[in-house]
């Protein structure tokens, strides 16, 4: 009898069990499953985070979403889809628990891995600006670029400045800088860079004709000698020689254009005249036996023996093109680089002729010049941008949207390439075409970068008609190991390839 009732009752257990719905019954049948991602995929330090969640398939009602986010604070938020950010870098074990109406629950757990914040963009910060507060009427042209002396005394123009242009002397003193002196008796501007000789004494070209060019003491910015030439100088600067001796031109169209070289004690050693103006920078070959300068009026590059100045190539050869004060530059095997208003070209040297070797059309790369790279790419600056090329043909191999005016580019250890825009920035860009850093350092023309062995910059830029010398710390960072890493190859401006 006992059994036969405990079979009935089994019975109807039986059916009240296979009778039931599990959609009538949520909390013991269709639990709440789900499952969260994040954004970013990789977060960093101090970034915010996007946590969100979705219920699973045969998930039953979510009712209740609950995070902790395995900081040491123990923070927790009851949103669904939360914001989250981490104070330090590290690995979080992230929970989610879920509840439905019934009051069960279920956990889904993820590690997220936070990195430290990227570097402060790239190591390039303003240590100090100095400033005259001479007032200029334009900006400092000739694709101008401080000089440095075996003391660290940097030279650097207030160039159109009318009668008031002149060369200064500042000293550095790490966070901030004092001027040494001024000189400033030229009587006109000085649109060009100055040079140092071996002496450690300081050459400058000028708009005055009987000063076309002066030799200045370091010491105290006297002017030791100065030469005429019957007219004036324009976006020369100085090339010099191991001996001391200077080559420049002039900007003079007609008998009084040419090329001069005089000794370090100020005699004119030779001259050629009444062949049209040379505007740009000339460039002296390693062996010291070749100057080469850049005839305006032509388009042509000239050989001419540093000797006694006749002229070594009868046929010059180069483009037909205005130009204007672009400076010349050379390659390890001898090639010169120059810009023009319309290309960029390389020139050989075959001995009694030269060889157009490549010319590339390009918008208007006048007033820089060609340097070169560590992995022998050459750089310029142009109107249409920064141009990286190749030196075998001179083809483009990208360009940097900026526009380029009195700013030869200059090129660090590391390929990063310094250059100075006509909108008051130094842009330093990647060997690849991006862009590091800008930096904002006056309103107008910012003009050529000069690196030094330690990785420091110094660069001119005007602002509010003032010229403003900078002074820019670079980490881990130094000049390129290259035969022409910047204006005038070095720090002093010599334009000597040795």
């Amino acid at each position: 009898m006992k059994i036969g009732k405990l079979l009935i009752l089994f019975a109807i257990l039986s059916i009240a069990f296979a009778g039931c719905d599990e959609d009538e019954d949520p909390g013991n049948i269709m639990l709440p499953r789900a499952d969260f991602a994040y954004t970013p995929s990789t977060p960093r330090e101090g970034e915010e985070i996007l946590f969100y969640a979705d219920p699973e398939e045969n998930s039953g009602d979510i009712v209740s979403w609950h995070w902790s986010f395995g900081d040491p604070e123990g923070s927790t938020s009851t949103k669904r889809n939360p914001y989250f950010t981490y104070a330090a870098a590290g690995d979080y074990e992230v929970v989610l628990r879920v509840m439905n109406a019934a009051g069960n629950s279920m956990e889904v757990s993820r590690t997220v891995t936070v990195t430290p914040p990227p570097p402060d963009e790239f190591p390039a910060n303003i240590a100090w600006s100095f400033t005259s507060n001479n007032t200029v009427a334009n900006i400092n042209d000739g694709s101008s670029a401080p000089v440095i002396g075996d003391d660290g005394t940097i030279y650097y123009v207030e160039s159109r400045a009318g009668a008031g242009s002149s060369v200064l002397a500042v000293t550095d003193g790490g966070e901030s800088a004092t001027l040494k002196w001024v000189s400033n008796a030229f009587g006109g501007e000085l649109p060009n860079a100055p040079s140092i000789g071996p002496d450690g004494n300081i050459f400058i070209n000028a708009w005055v004709d009987d000063r076309a060019i002066s030799k200045i003491s370091a010491a105290d910015g006297s002017i030791l000698w100065s030469g005429a030439i019957g007219t004036d100088v324009s976006n020369n600067t100085p090339a010099v020689d191991s001996q001391g001796n200077t080559y420049h031109g002039s900007r003079a169209q007609g008998a009084n254009g040419g090329v001069f070289s005089w000794s370090p004690e100020g005699e004119k050693r030779w001259e050629i005249t009444g062949v049209g103006a040379f505007y740009a920078a000339p460039v002296i070959s390693a062996d010291e036996s070749t100057v080469y300068f850049l005839n305006t009026n032509e388009g042509k590059i000239w050989a001419v023996n540093a000797a006694d100045g006749t002229q070594k190539w009868t046929e010059p050869v180069g483009l037909d093109a205005g130009i204007h004060g672009s400076s010349l530059s050379m390659g390890a095997d001898g090639t010169i680089y120059f810009t023009t208003n319309t290309h960029v070209a390389a020139v050989t040297d075959e001995g009694e002729t030269g060889a157009l070797k490549w010319a590339v059309e390009v918008n208007d790369a006048s007033n820089s010049g060609v340097v070169i790279g560590p992995d022998g790419t050459l750089y310029t600056g142009s109107v249409g941008g920064l141009l990286a090329m190749n030196p075998a043909d001179g083809s483009v191999l990208w360009t940097y949207d900026a526009e380029i005016r009195e700013s030869v580019p200059a090129v660090d250890m590391n390929g990063n390439i310094y250059v100075g825009t006509t909108s008051g920035l130094l842009l330093i860009v990647s060997p690849e075409g991006e862009l590091l850093k800008e930096l904002q350092l006056g309103d107008d023309v910012v003009n050529s970068p000069t690196i030094m062995e330690d990785g420091t910059v110094y660069v001119e830029a005007t602002d509010k008609l003032t010229i403003k010398l900078y002074k820019i710390l670079v980490e881990n960072s130094g000049v390129a190991d290259s035969p022409w890493p910047m204006k005038g190859k070095n720090v002093k401006n010599t334009a000597l390839m040795n």
